[in-house]
């Protein structure tokens, strides 16, 4: 495994997900400070999440097709770049039109910069992808607070401190499309891979779908769900979804570590099949401090498949590796924050224990398609 490489591509990723973060932590003092309405401030977030959701299979082809060694620098200069000079306009249109480049900038690295994790990673590829996800986990998990602490402190000028981590990160990860092909191990050989399985690749990106609509449903609602089911203040369910949160990074760790060893349906297997089983416990309970208990091992469950998901995707495909990344990182993750709106409409009229349920039956779905994953010819064993 090429360490250093992976952990400049963490590193990237870290920032690329940071400014995904940023945007709806943003919107409260952009709409306070530019008059912007909900429909306007929330249109913010359509612009980065769909340019850097449904284009990034076209990325990943084109990375599969072309060498492009500056596409990963490119990629974290728009990314930052034109989150951090676009939130200074004072214009809708240039905002809007600023977070859509930025969103191009996301796009454009998680194809190329997972395909260069794939090989970088050599025989331990389960693990580099585990290190490599828990970058974008960790800018994920910082953008509020960050958003926060710069807004309070500088306004919305404070964002503008971004552009210094950006160029900086941007030059380290310039070498690395380059020293990913000499890494130890690296698979370099794609012509003694086997054919492309798109079946399999299409049961895997079901999963990733079902999986991904349970991680916004409770990334949404987790806090909402400990303020109304057991009257909690909302800092108290927020602290909840700390410990959601703070697990998953465990979890996507763990799995990757255990997939390198054992099997990689397995892990998947076991993941979706265990969050089956603690989600109803957690549906279930009638304590808070039972249900803030449970939330630790659904967390470890849920997110053990994170980095194999990526990975079989991408031996499901050996031939087009940026398409996989493309699409497992991007586009089947995006349809979870498109039905988060679904299941708030279901809250409104039903109840949020309702969402709970409807999750819990998304996660027996994922878990009947994991079971439907066909082995990964001349790989698995």
């Amino acid at each position: 495994m090429n360490r250093k490489a992976i952990a400049l591509l963490a590193l990237g990723h870290c920032l690329i997900d940071l400014c995904q973060g940023v945007v709806p932590a943003l919107l409260p003092f952009l709409a306070a400070e530019r008059g912007f309405s909900y429909a306007a401030a929330a249109s913010l977030v359509f612009a980065i999440s769909a340019t850097s959701s449904v284009i990034q299979p076209l990325f990943g082809q084109f990375a599969d097709r072309a060498s492009a060694p500056w596409l990963l620098p490119a990629s974290v200069l728009l990314a930052g770049g034109g989150l951090a000079l676009g939130a200074q306009s004072g214009r809708f249109a240039v905002v809007l039109c600023a977070f859509g480049v930025s969103g191009l900038g996301v796009a454009a690295f998680h194809p190329e910069a997972a395909r260069s994790a794939n090989l970088a990673s050599g025989d331990r590829r389960t693990t580099g992808m585990s290190l490599f996800s828990l970058g974008g986990g960790v800018g994920f998990a910082i953008a509020p607070s960050l958003t926060m602490f710069l807004e309070k402190t500088w306004g919305t000028g404070g964002l503008l401190s971004l552009l210094a981590p950006t160029a900086l990160i941007a030059a380290m990860i310039t070498g690395v499309s380059a020293a990913k092909r000499a890494s130890p191990g690296a698979s370099a050989h794609p012509h003694h891979d086997p054919p492309d399985d798109w079946r399999g690749f299409a049961i895997l990106s079901g999963a990733t779908i079902s999986r991904s609509i349970v991680f916004y449903g409770f990334n949404t609602f987790l806090a909402f769900y400990f303020v109304n089911r057991f009257h909690q203040t909302p800092a108290e369910g927020t602290r909840a979804l700390a410990v959601f949160l703070g697990t998953s990074i465990v979890g996507t760790l763990i799995g990757g570590w255990l997939a390198d060893r054992y099997n990689r349906r397995g892990v998947i297997r076991v993941g979706f099949l265990g969050a089956v089983l603690f989600l109803g416990l957690f549906a279930r309970a009638t304590d808070p401090v039972v249900a803030r208990a449970l939330l630790i091992p659904l967390a470890l469950f849920i997110f053990l498949p994170t980095s194999v998901l990526v990975v079989l995707g991408q031996e499901y495909l050996p031939s087009r590796l940026g398409v996989a990344s493309g699409v497992t990182l991007g586009l089947a993750v995006s349809v979870g924050g498109m039905t988060a709106p679904l299941l708030g409409m279901l809250a409104d009229r039903h109840g949020i224990g309702v969402v709970m349920v409807v999750l819990w039956f998304v996660l027996i779905v994922a878990g009947l398609q994991a079971l439907a994953l066909p082995a990964v010819k001349s790989r698995e064993a």
